[in-house]
Parts: C-alpha cells; sequence; structure tokens
C-alpha cells in the first residue's frame, strides 16, 4: 500500500499539469473557428485548418518519441508546451490564412508530442496492479478539462483569449517539474523492439484501441447532428452532447479499476459488449425521448471511450517501461487513425440509414471490438496477458 500511495503522489504533478493543457485544448477549437470567421474567410479554410491540425497531431505522434528518447520526460514536456503556447500567442500576430495554417500544423504537431510524453509517462509510473486505476484517473482528468476549455468563449474570440490558451500552455510544464519520480532518458541500443515489431506482436490489441478512436471522434462530430435530427432543441442539444462526451471520463475509472483486477482485454470485451447492447437498442427501438436517448448515448458512447486506455495499458504491461515510448506511439497512431476515418464512415452511415446510422455503425464497432479483445485473451501472438516480455 505505501509503494502505491508513493506511486500516486508522484503522478500528482502530471495530474495537476493535465488540466492547464486540456483546458487550452479544449478553448481553441471554437476559438479558431469563430476568430476565422470574423476574418471573413470561409468554412473551407476552417476545414483545411482543422485537417492541417490533425496533420501535426499524427506528424509529432509518429517523430515525437525520437525527442523523448534523447532529452527524457521533463525536458520533452517543457518543450512541447512551451512549443504550444508560442504557436497560439503567435496566432494573434497574423491575420495571413496561409500563416495560420502553417501555425495550426505547429500546434497539431505539439499535441501529438504532448500525447507521446504523457501517454508513456503516466503508465510507467504505474504497475500491472495499479496501472489501469492511474492512467484512466488521468484520462478522466484530461476529458473534463477540455470539456471545460470552451468556457472561455466568454471572453469571446479576442485576442486576451488566445492569450490566455496561451499562457495556459506555457504553465502547463510547471507542475511536472516537481514530480521527483525518475525521469529516464532512453540509451542507444536500448530497445528490443520497434514501432512496427509491436504492432505485428500485439495487433489485436492495437485493432482495440482503434476502435475507441473510431468511436470517440464520431460521438464527437456527429453526436449533435445525430440529436437534431430527432428533434432536440438547442438546449436539449447541447445537454444531451455535452452529457455523451463527459461519459466517457466518468466510466473510466471504474473501468480501470476493474482492468487492474481481472485484466485489459476480459474488461475490454465486457465494456463493448454493453456498448454493442445499448446500439443496437437504438438501431432496432429507435427512441426518441430525451432521457432514453441520453442514458443510452452514455452507455454506448462510455463504454467506447475507454478502449483505447485499456488497448495501450495491455501492451505497455507486456513491453514493460522499456519500450513503453514505442508502445505509446504505436497505441497513439491506431486511435488516430480510427478517429480520422471514423466520423468520415459514421456520416456515410447516417446518409444512407438514417440519424441512427450512428449508432448502427457504432453498434458494429463495438461488436468488432468485443471479438478482437476476446481474440487477444485466446490467440495472442507473443505475449498473453498478465505475461511480460523478456528482454534480451
Amino acid at each position: 500500500m505505501p509503494k502505491t500511495a508513493s506511486m500516486f503522489r508522484q503522478a500528482g504533478w502530471l495530474f495537476l499539469a493535465a488540466p492547464f493543457f486540456g483546458v487550452s485544448t479544449g478553448a481553441l477549437f471554437p476559438l479558431v473557428a469563430l476568430e476565422l470567421n470574423r476574418l471573413g474567410f470561409g468554412e473551407a479554410l476552417v476545414g483545411s485548418v482543422t485537417s492541417l491540425y490533425y496533420a501535426g497531431s499524427i506528424t509529432g505522434a509518429l517523430t515525437y518519441g525520437w525527442v523523448l528518447n534523447r532529452v527524457g520526460y521533463k525536458v520533452a514536456f517543457i518543450a512541447m508546451a512551451t512549443l504550444a503556447g508560442a504557436a497560439t500567442f503567435a496566432l494573434t500576430l497574423f491575420d495571413n490564412p496561409f500563416v495560420w495554417l502553417g501555425l495550426r500544423f505547429v500546434g497539431g504537431y505539439a499535441l501529438g508530442g504532448y500525447y507521446i510524453v504523457v501517454d508513456s509517462w503516466v503508465p510507467a509510473l504505474g504497475t500491472r496492479q495499479t496501472r489501469g486505476r492511474l492512467f484512466a484517473g488521468f484520462e478522466t482528468l484530461r476529458l473534463l478539462a477540455t470539456a471545460i476549455g470552451p468556457s472561455l468563449l466568454i471572453v469571446g474570440a479576442t485576442t486576451t483569449s488566445f492569450t490566455l490558451v496561451a499562457i495556459g500552455y506555457a504553465v502547463s510544464f510547471v507542475p511536472a517539474l516537481f514530480n521527483n519520480a525518475p525521469n529516464p532518458k532512453a540509451k542507444d541500443g536500448s530497445h528490443s523492439g520497434s514501432i512496427a515489431s509491436l504492432a505485428r506482436c500485439f495487433p489485436l490489441a492495437l485493432a482495440v484501441a482503434f476502435c475507441g478512436g473510431i468511436a470517440n471522434a464520431s460521438f464527437y462530430g456527429l453526436s449533435a447532428v445525430y440529436a437534431k435530427a430527432l428533434g432536440f432543441d438547442t438546449v436539449q442539444i447541447a445537454l444531451f452532447v455535452g452529457i455523451v462526451l463527459i461519459a466517457p471520463a466518468i466510466i473510466a475509472l471504474p473501468v480501470g479499476a476493474l482492468a487492474d483486477r481481472y485484466g485489459r482485454m476480459p474488461v475490454a470485451m465486457l465494456i463493448a459488449g454493453f456498448s454493442f447492447l445499448a446500439c443496437a437498442f437504438v438501431s432496432l427501438v429507435y427512441p426518441t425521448s430525451f432521457w432514453v436517448v441520453t442514458v443510452a448515448g452514455v452507455i454506448a458512447s462510455g463504454f467506447l471511450g475507454p478502449l483505447y486506455v485499456l488497448g495501450l495499458s495491455r501492451i505497455v504491461d507486456a513491453v514493460g517501461e522499456q519500450d513503453v515510448i514505442q508502445a505509446a506511439t504505436a497505441g497513439l497512431l491506431a486511435y488516430s487513425t480510427g478517429a480520422l476515418f471514423g466520423p468520415i464512415a459514421v456520416g456515410f452511415a447516417m446518409e444512407w440509414v438514417g440519424p441512427s446510422g450512428l449508432y448502427v455503425f457504432l453498434g458494429g464497432v463495438a461488436s468488432l471490438a468485443t471479438l478482437l479483445a476476446l481474440a487477444d485473451m485466446h490467440l495472442s501472438l507473443c505475449c498473453p496477458e498478465g505475461k511480460e516480455i523478456v528482454h534480451g
């Protein structure tokens, strides 16, 4: 117990850093869109800016591990936070659309780097017995902070609001400086496996994380469209979207505790199964009651959201701290790929089937995740859950 308490104290400084970055990220999306609109640019540019942001994020996920390997967690965190703050503040200095495109790519790169740092640092602080709770707690705090971010809109899309966001990014690294946990650097030749080898060894766990990316991005992007198609008014739409998007943050905590006790993939199979039942209910019954739809959405979204954490934790459990950076990179790429293509596929499903196409498609994702988790439990290619790879 003392060792577990010490581990949570060490991670506490990272938990304190998460709200600064999360609030800033959550605020910047609507602020950028509103400012571009004020400057007279159309939806095409707004869409292009958003796409370049995610392109930068994927680039960061692919390359920032190299930086992290060489400078360690703290320096990598400081560099990423400083870059995010500088790119955000620079938006107040220019109104040229091409400059904005470049700056949002840089901001996206910083986000990808941030995820690589924290999604490897937090799991590395835990053990197989505590990693689920630790990672789930961090994810909960991160999601809640991101949800709070748009409240900065009360300041308006002004230089002040952009400056506040930039400051939030820049100071986010300060709490991490007080973390007295080990700050290891990877030494040349210390890695036993590349990202490609991890993908070959843990394709099923990465596919589970991929399903989590599909679900989160699809609900985030199209839940409001679904609610509007049902005839909900503006207040109901806002309430529905807010509850459905916050649900994964709340559900992640008990899911993490269960995963520590019973294993990552058994719990992934269980929660994906619950989500499938909720999706099937909405698809077949087609409810219109606000609270029935909301409860079903909470179950469907809330139980698919933690799949990323479970898939990544499954890999980290097996590879240990030695390859945690590669594991985080592989998991984040799987999640980001799902987040990139999921909303597109759901959009077509809703056009073909109608509003319930959201749940028809996600019911298929949930059933796939259930089968993937079951397969990993019995058909693991190189390291069954509960075992750890022996590094030579």
